[in-house]
């Protein structure tokens, strides 16, 4: 199924639309973030590590995704701040783990709430199923853009 675009109305295609909501929910949630001197980036990054703590930074990047010159600039942000701390396996010393410090897991349980509190701002006129729907098309578009 497909649906016509006026010529010259780059603003309402669904690519521009779902950029312009992102970078906008990003600021709102970098604003609030600011106070703990942490960005939604690095809080990406945290929330990875408390699920599964020493993954590889590749792998981070990944789950993040942010390619490898952006997330090893973030991890050296990220590690001298004391939140994470990077370790080579002692199987492959080419590969870097990186681990939630002390200090990061607690940042984490403190920015945890203001993370769903943005959210839940984001989609306070929705009702449940409006918003499990927009999470099925968003995911579905997501897919789509990334066979």
């Amino acid at each position: 199924m497909s649906y016509e675009i006026p010529i010259g109305t780059m603003e309402k295609t669904t690519g521009f639309l779902m950029f312009r909501t992102a970078r906008g929910m990003k600021k709102m949630l970098d604003a609030r973030l600011s106070e703990f001197n942490v960005t939604s980036s690095q809080a990406s990054v945290l929330n990875t590590l408390f699920s599964s703590d020493g993954i590889s930074l590749s792998d981070i990047g990944k789950s993040v995704h942010l390619d490898k010159p952006a997330i090893t600039g973030l991890a050296d942000r990220m590690e001298k701040d004391g939140l994470v701390e990077r370790r080579r396996t002692s199987s492959d010393r080419r590969i870097i783990q990186l681990f939630l410090t002390e200090k990061g897991r607690n940042l984490y349980n403190t920015i945890e709430t203001i993370i769903i509190e943005v959210d839940q701002q984001l989609v306070k006129g929705l009702v449940t199923q409006e918003i499990e729907t927009l999470h099925e098309m968003l995911q579905s578009i997501w897919d789509q853009a990334n066979n």
